[in-house]
Formats: structure tokens, C-alpha cells, sequence
């Protein structure tokens, strides 16, 4: 098992999520771009249309226009935000019907511009980063924007996960929203609760030797040691089922050895990378002023750490 780097820190100052109600409504219709962000996102993508509800709920209290444009940076992490899209375009060049590809959609096909739509809208020029790593994007999207502001390369940084339905998810529940924090850099003196991330990478093959499957042990504690210098109440624990994740997960339990309460994210395997940080998004809720600490990990070898401490 391998260090993709150190712990980060931030300071969340503002919070969006826009996801489905549970149960989703009979007829599915549970977000409208109109009511949500007026006129003039008719023929944006759906992730994109969540994204930009997201950005205004976690900017509603802000006051971004303090900082320098370019001193406001965003990170958006995703899996499926434009995957439907890119099969209608392949499928209608397969076909020859050229005719019926929109010039206001065709754009899209390059998944940065969700992200890049979400800077002109608000003015962030700093910088703007799109990850897609597998499961983990929403959560890696946060480290990354902690690292940024920690190197002083900003002074304020929108990151999150934005997804929309994946036509190819197989097995995998489908995911729709878009969870986003607003970050600041982390001082003695910074007013918000803290969020402290890590990531690591454990090879697939590990997971098949018992000498692997205790190496990655030892790296997951060092991780969760690193994210939560005191033990968390609960944990939330996402994966994907499989013998890589499965390996993850157990070090995780072995971490927690009953002074932790584990809940395991209910349901089938997610397709995306919005359940994270979602969980993240969630216990930064004034009713949750106690630790709590998500991890996911996944098929590919990916896992990402995050803790809050929102006392």
C-alpha cells in the first residue's frame, strides 16, 4: 500500500447539498432548473444544474467578492457527470446523424467544462481542477483544495462532487446531485469546523496475500490516525464490495475495535463519487457537533480519508 501524500486541513465555512429526497418521488421529478437557478440553464447537463444549486446554498452566507477572483479557487470531483451525455454523442456519430447533436450540448463531452461553468458563474479565477478518480473524486476534490490553500495558492476554494445518472453502472446504483463545501485555509484563529483528509492507493494485488492484506492494514490505521487525533463517534464506511475494498474495510473495523460505531453505507455498491462526500457534507450539520469520519474505498485501489470535527 502506497502514501499519496500527508494529511490536509481546512475550514469549512459553507456547505451545499442538492440530492434526491428519499424515497424519490413517483414521477422522478425532483429537481427543476428553473425553480433552482432561473433562466438560462435550459440546455446545461443535470450534474451541471446541481453543481450550480450547490455552489449558491454553500455561498449563501459568504461573501466571496472579499477575496481577489484570482485568489478563488474551485476542485470538483466526479465519476458519471457527463457519461450519458457522451453516449448519446457517440452514439449519434456511430449513426451518422450529426443533424441531431445540439451545439449547446456538444461542449459538455469534455467533463472539466461542469466544473469550468461553475467558475464563470461565480468569478472563481484562481484555478479550476476536475478529478475522476473512481469513488474517491468527491472526497479527493477536498484534499486537494486543503493542499492549495495550505500552500497559500488561494484564500477561498469551492470543492465537492457533482454526478448524474451512469448509463454503463451495471450493478451500481446510479447517483444525482452535487455536494459542495466552501473552504478556507486552516489557522488558529479561523472561525468553522475542521475537515482533515487523506488519501492512499492499495494495489489490487495486495489484497490477494495475507503479507499485502497486513501492510494495508497498518497504512489504513496510520490514514485514520492522521485524519482523527481523537477517536470519532462514528464512521461511515463506503465500498464497493470488492476484494480490494473488502481488505480496506476490515482494517478500518480493526481500527475502530468497538470504540467506534462503523455504519457501512446501506444498499447496493454506488456508481459514483457523490455518497462521501455527501456523508462529509452531512456531518457538518449543527446537530452533529461531535467527530465523525467517512472512509471509502474502492475497487481500483483507491482510498480516501476524511474526518470533521465540528465542535
Amino acid at each position: 500500500m502506497t502514501a499519496r501524500d500527508t494529511v490536509a486541513e481546512t475550514t469549512v465555512t459553507g456547505v451545499g447539498l442538492v440530492v434526491p429526497p428519499v424515497p424519490i418521488p413517483p414521477d422522478a421529478q425532483w429537481f427543476d432548473h428553473r425553480t433552482r437557478l432561473g433562466r438560462g440553464y435550459r440546455y446545461l447537463p443535470q450534474a451541471c444544474h446541481y453543481l450550480l444549486a450547490a455552489a449558491r446554498e454553500a455561498l449563501a452566507e459568504a461573501e466571496p467578492e472579499r477575496h481577489a477572483e484570482e485568489r478563488r479557487g474551485i476542485v470538483v470531483g466526479t465519476n458519471s457527470a457527463v457519461t450519458a451525455l457522451q453516449a448519446d454523442i457517440a452514439g449519434a456519430v456511430r449513426a451518422g446523424g450529426f443533424d441531431t447533436l445540439s451545439p449547446m450540448t456538444v461542449p459538455f463531452f469534455s467533463v472539466n467544462l461542469v466544473a469550468a461553468k461553475l467558475s464563470t458563474e461565480h468569478l472563481f479565477k484562481g484555478f479550476n481542477l476536475t478529478v475522476t478518480s473512481p469513488r474517491v473524486a468527491g472526497l479527493e476534490a477536498v484534499h486537494l483544495a486543503a493542499r492549495e490553500l495550505s500552500a497559500g495558492r488561494g484564500d477561498l476554494v469551492l470543492a465537492g462532487a457533482t454526478e448524474a445518472p451512469d448509463p454503463r453502472a451495471g450493478e451500481a446504483a446510479p447517483e444525482s446531485g452535487a455536494a459542495l463545501l466552501l473552504l478556507r485555509p486552516r489557522t488558529a484563529d479561523a472561525p468553522g469546523p475542521v475537515v482533515r483528509t487523506a488519501l492512499r492507493f492499495l494495489p489490487p494485488r495486495a489484497a490477494a496475500t495475507p503479507a499485502g492484506r497486513e501492510r494495508a492494514g497498518r497504512a489504513v490505521r496510520a490514514a485514520l490516525d492522521g485524519v482523527c487525533p481523537a477517536r470519532p463517534l462514528s464512521l461511515h464506511l463506503v465500498t464497493d464490495h470488492s476484494p480490494t475494498a473488502r481488505t480496506a474495510a476490515d482494517a478500518v473495523r480493526a481500527w475502530c475495535a468497538g470504540s467506534t460505531a462503523v455504519t457501512d453505507a446501506a444498499g447496493p455498491a454506488r456508481a459514483g463519487a457523490l455518497a462521501p462526500i455527501e456523508l462529509l457534507t452531512r456531518a457538518l450539520r449543527p446537530d452533529r457537533p461531535h467527530l465523525e469520519a467517512v472512509v471509502v474505498a474502492s475497487r481500483e485501489g483507491n482510498l480516501a480519508f476524511a474526518a470533521v470535527d465540528a465542535r
